[in-house]
């Protein structure tokens, strides 16, 4: 029985799932909307239902003297919101879509009939976003898994897709950056002035500012919300950009995912500076990259709390290389007349150095 509240306690550890609602709308999103009939009269006192598809888990509330109803920290995922009121038929509207540090925004007309009777609507057109004045973009896990990405499969290589955001690159060595953090400015500000949040945590790096401690793999990310302006205050401690990472989370189904990529000298070209040595081609300098790891997620206790996990590993085997100019033996013994160039004595000629003489053998 201890082993089991070991695991479950463990498992609420894991997954961040706690038993009240935490205030962060940058961990959650919103689903909000108005309630009306057919002449646009605003129905209070209905219930409102939202579920999500995933969990099963659900919450309800009721039109307010407006009409309208609101969910503040909604976990992302996809969401089904049904409607009813005495004298109305009902209204389902499955497939809403809920990403955190945004509002997803359903408004709804009722029609007047039974209510065993239930108008159901598969999907909403694309509005422009208006409860918010915020510029922002997102990261979707579709454009994660599918945009190509180099070696690495950093998440931040997909910025460069947004405006305003420089192509990010590689800084500093790997003893010094080893989550392969990458540098880039926002609108033209400072790379230090960026702060991005791993579901709420920030990952400021107190002696590196221009780049985060720890970059998550790719395939636990879910989405990846930024905000370049007109910042929230809840967002904070961002001149450039705001960034809100989420981490996938369990469900009732059981699902996962296994990756491995691999990368080599074979398929690289041969370096500018690999010249012919004594007439022979030297070989391309050995790289051998393997990037491995997967993911999996499900239920410990159906519709209540669930699990999820990801491993990601990097192999990076590669011949240590440096360009260096050595000097000839004869150099070493004081003897510079290999060089091609004379050396002249500077006590000798004009002061604009003419005239001046050559040192014998140098």
């Amino acid at each position: 029985m201890k082993a089991l509240l070991h695991l479950f306690f463990f498992a609420l550890l894991m997954t961040g799932i706690g038993l009240g609602s935490a205030e962060a709308q940058v961990l959650y999103g919103s689903i909000v909307g108005n309630v009306t009939d057919k002449s646009d009269a605003v129905i209070s006192g209905a219930s409102v239902k939202i579920t999500n598809k995933g969990t099963n888990q659900s919450r309800e509330a009721i039109t307010n003297a407006d009409g309208s109803f609101s969910f503040p920290t909604v976990q992302a995922g996809i969401w089904e919101l049904s409607v009813s009121k005495s004298g109305f038929k009902n209204v389902t509207r499955t497939n809403i879509e809920v990403t955190l540090n945004s509002i997803a925004r359903s408004d709804v007309q009722l029609e007047i009939g039974q209510v065993t009777e239930t108008v159901s609507v598969t999907a909403d057109a694309a509005l422009l976003q208006t409860d918010r004045a915020e510029v922002r973009a997102e990261l979707t896990s579709n454009q994660l898994l599918n945009l190509p990405i180099p070696p690495g499969r950093n998440y931040q290589q997909l910025l460069r897709s947004l405006p305003g955001i420089n192509p990010p690159n590689n800084a500093h060595s790997i003893p010094t950056n080893p989550s392969r953090a990458l540098q880039y400015n926002v609108n033209g500000t400072s790379s230090s002035s960026n702060n991005v949040r791993i579901d709420g945590a920030s990952q400021y790096n107190i002696f590196l500012p221009h780049v985060t401690a720890y970059v998550p793999s790719l395939e636990a990310i879910e989405t990846v919300n930024v905000v370049t302006n007109n910042f929230d205050a809840e967002q904070g401690l961002a001149g450039g950009a705001a960034i809100n990472v989420q981490i996938k989370s369990g469900t009732n189904s059981l699902h996962g995912s296994a990756f491995e990529y691999h990368d080599n000298h074979l398929t690289k070209a041969r370096p500018w500076n690999l010249t012919p040595l004594n007439g022979v081609a030297q070989d391309k300098p050995k790289r051998v990259y393997n990037q491995f790891g997967g993911t999996i997620g499900g239920p410990i206790i159906k519709d209540k709390v669930f699990y999820f996990a990801s491993f990601e590993g990097t192999n990076d085997r590669q011949l240590g290389a440096r360009l260096l100019t050595l000097p000839t033996a004869e150099m070493r013994n004081g003897d510079l007349s290999g060089g091609g160039l004379a050396i002249f004595d500077p006590a000798t000629g004009a002061a604009n150095g003419t005239g001046r003489t050559a040192f014998t053998g140098g």
